[in-house]
């Protein structure tokens, strides 16, 4: 209980992020970092793809185990390098945007005639 009180504390954070806090917590919670960053959406998306990597992994090694088919095995091996895969990039981003949290920029792009070509500007305040 103590630990979900400290969770919803740490959400509530909007002045500044704090990297270390952003990796322990996508290491703990599926896209943890990404909630305690506020990118909601990245967060579902790697949050879904973290727990259903996980059950997969885990409910073929089971039929393994009660089955003995190693193709159960391999399925089961190859979903847990998927899930590592994801937990890792989820803990990578978490720190990366909690670093660019307050990073202000403005991207505007012009189109101009056929002939004159494009023009993209960026703009850090």
């Amino acid at each position: 209980m103590k630990f979900l009180i400290y969770f919803l504390f740490l959400l509530g954070e909007t002045q500044g992020k704090n990297p270390s806090k952003a990796v322990l917590m996508s290491a703990f919670l599926p896209a943890g970092g990404q909630f305690y960053n506020e990118k909601y959406l990245k967060g579902v998306i790697i949050g879904s793809v973290e727990v259903f990597t996980g059950f997969k992994a885990i409910s073929n090694y089971v039929e393994y185990k009660k089955s003995g088919d190693l193709q159960k095995f391999n399925e089961g091996l190859s979903y847990g390098f998927y899930f590592l895969g994801t937990w890792l990039y989820s803990m990578a981003d978490a720190y990366v945007d909690a670093h660019l949290f307050n990073f202000k920029s403005k991207v505007e792009l012009a189109f101009l005639p056929k002939n004159m070509g494009i023009i993209f500007n960026i703009r850090w305040r």
